[in-house]
């Protein structure tokens, strides 16, 4: 009876919001070819921060396409880095964040996508493009999103401060510092990421949190040059030296094995085992999507799912050693190098995992191998019951006719402690995203449905909403205030 009590409810919340957001649908709908073309437009423009290409350019189209719907911004230059833009726009007694990045990650090899990774092609209703998915398909949707709510309500209930950088997927090395530096402009009660997607049964996935992450790379050293083969009798050869140590880290069944790693992951506690057991992976749906026959260890079910949610991993993403070009050519490598990296879960550090991992190797007389940090990010994890966790999950339904799937904390990695972490006590998160099951971020052929980013607009339009309505905390309310007031006064 209960149940039955609380479905009317939502039906009834539903229809009401179906009538409030009918004038909001039709213009995302009527402006659906405009939205996609500047979309279209940005992921035409390469920006890969790992090679430096078309980054300014980007930025600046970003800024003028953010001032386009409203909302005032400032550029921040940290060193070096690529900028940051600061954005502001709407009113009201509560203040939310909006992260996004502007950065795309390297595209591989060209012969392994089908268009051009920056053709931005749409071929049956989906957007090929590096970046598509991650994640300028979320921004461009979260901007639409304004600019429809504006149109079509007038000014924004909430005010929203968004925070884009250009270096996601180098470390967000910049954004740490300015964070830093800027703290009075990240206060605020919750915060909108940009990661998410549909599962293989179509459910949208809602994420509260992200796994920690330390990106590093070893290197094994020998002759100052290649040498020819032939001295492989003689010489070391770093290539086996490394392949050696990388073969104590982890068990033939991909168990992490470096000494006392296990020891300070924290035991999951009650309020997360009762969050997994909602959670259902499409075991059968993945292994077609990925092409693969089984997963690690053979495992399934709730092993499945607790394993890839609060399960810490170590991942080779790269070897490179000798010679892997075309053609013969018989050497001995004079270096050899391995990219890790390890996603953490509480109560793992990048600092004890770089800790424990140079201990692992000197105990094994692998004092000679290089330990180089590339990135690293604490983990963050919040509550369920935040208002902005509230205002995505209640307002899924109406528009994907699914209920979500809420994971405690996502798999994946991001600078969330750096935007959300500046306050004590941390700002709640809530991400999702315009991405579905086979959307391949980060591979050959990402891509978005250009539905998804339509439906994606009108989600975040009723998150607005929600915000707006929704109750917080005096005390972090007064405290925005005080702030605002502050800058304005400035």
């Amino acid at each position: 009876m209960a149940n039955d009590l609380q479905v009317a409810h939502h039906a009834r919340l539903a229809d009401h919001s179906l009538m409030t957001f009918a004038r909001f649908d039709r213009y995302v709908d009527r402006q659906a070819q405009s939205f996609a073309e500047r979309l279209q437009l940005v992921c035409r423009m390469p920006s890969v921060a790992a090679r430096g290409t078309g980054m300014r350019a980007m930025s600046e189209t970003i800024e003028q396409m953010m001032q386009r719907v409203g909302i005032g911004t400032r550029s921040f230059r940290i060193g070096n880095g690529y900028p940051i833009i600061y954005g502001e726009c709407g009113s009201g007694p509560h203040t939310f964040l909006v992260y996004g990045h502007y950065d795309v990650q390297p595209v591989g090899h060209l012969t392994d996508w089908s268009v051009g990774p920056f053709a931005a092609s749409i071929v049956n209703g989906k957007l090929y493009a590096r970046g598509a998915a991650n994640s300028k398909g979320d921004l461009l949707a979260r901007l639409a999103a304004v600019e429809a709510y504006q149109k079509t309500f007038g000014k924004l209930p909430v005010c929203l401060r968004f925070i884009v950088e250009g270096e996601d997927g180098l470390g967000s090395h910049s954004l740490y510092r300015f964070t830093a530096e800027h703290a009075d402009l990240l206060q605020a009660e919750g915060c909108i990421w940009d990661e998410g997607y549909r599962d293989t049964k179509e459910r949208p996935v809602i994420s509260l949190g992200f796994k920690g992450i330390t990106f590093l790379e070893l290197r094994a050293h020998g002759a100052r040059t290649d040498l020819h083969s032939k001295w492989g009798t003689i010489v070391p050869n770093p290539a086996w030296r490394l392949v050696q140590a990388l073969a104590t880290i982890t068990s033939p069944k991909g168990v992490i094995t470096i000494d006392g790693f296990s020891s300070h992951i924290a035991p999951i506690s009650e309020e997360d085992l009762k969050a997994l057991h909602a959670i259902e992976i499409d075991e059968a749906g993945l292994k077609r999507e990925f092409r693969i026959g089984g997963w690690v260890r053979s495992m399934k079910g709730d092993a499945l799912v607790k394993e890839h949610i609060f399960g810490a991993t170590c991942t080779i993403c790269g070897i490179q050693t000798g010679h892997t070009e075309a053609g013969a050519k018989t050497v001995l490598p004079s270096t050899a190098m391995a990219r890790l990296d390890f996603r953490l879960v509480p109560d793992l550090t990048p600092q004890i995992v770089q800790r424990l991992l140079r201990r692992h190797l000197d105990v094994r007389g692998f004092k000679d191998i290089e330990i180089i940090e590339l990135a690293s990010a604490p983990l963050a994890k919040s509550s369920a019951d935040s208002t902005v966790a509230r205002a995505a999950t209640e307002s899924v339904l109406e528009v994907y006719g699914f209920a979500p799937i809420v994971y405690p904390m996502d798999p994946q990695s991001g600078p969330v402690g750096a935007v959300c972490g500046v306050s004590n006590p941390p700002v709640p998160v809530a991400s999702f995203g315009v991405g579905y099951a086979g959307s391949n971020p980060h591979g050959p052929d990402e891509h978005i449905r250009l539905d998804d980013f339509l439906q994606s607009i009108k989600f975040i339009g009723r998150v607005i909403h929600r915000l707006g309505e929704g109750k917080t905390k005096n005390s972090v309310s007064a405290r925005i205030s005080g702030i605002r007031e502050k800058l304005t006064a400035h």
